[in-house]
């Protein structure tokens, strides 16, 4: 397996963590975007930010797209939930097209790393060597699904 670790410039021996690793597989790459945190006022323009800066990295250096994350986790600070969902939701759907929509979680947190951030995301990517058809299956909700309208926190 051939491996590819992306860092940021000038850090030397005392890095502790990656930016991405792109692992290259007999029919596809494997790429892990760390935590990565976005300049911007509010939790939507970080996110779009930080989801601006995925789709370049993809692009210039992975021959991927965004099309091809498969999962994202975004840690947003607690006490902005649940209106930071909402925002971070608008900010997704301006960057990703139905159906080529990844898996999500949203995780509060007492605090993000990197100031007064709002918003960190993880995401996983699967970049195929050859490109193929998305096919969409509809499925009912699972069990005990609820969405950010039916809670009441």
């Amino acid at each position: 397996m051939e491996k590819t670790v992306f860092r940021r410039e000038n850090r030397g021996d005392d890095a502790v963590a990656a930016t991405a690793v792109r692992t290259r597989h007999a029919d596809h790459d494997r790429v892990q975007l760390d935590g990565v945190v976005g300049p911007g006022e509010t939790p939507r323009e970080q996110a779009d930010s930080v989801l601006s800066f995925a789709d370049k990295f993809l692009r210039e250096y992975c021959d991927g797209r965004l099309a091809d994350v498969t999962m994202i986790r975004h840690y947003v600070r607690a006490d902005l939930l649940p209106e930071a969902e909402t925002e971070i939701g608008e900010a997704c759907r301006d960057h990703f097209d139905p159906p080529e929509l990844p898996g999500t979680a949203m995780v509060g947190v007492s605090d993000v790393v990197g100031g007064d951030r709002a918003v960190k995301i993880e995401m996983e990517a699967t970049i195929p060597h050859d490109r193929t058809e998305v096919e969409v299956v509809e499925l009912p909700p699972p069990p005990g699904y609820v969405t950010s309208e039916d809670r009441t926190e």
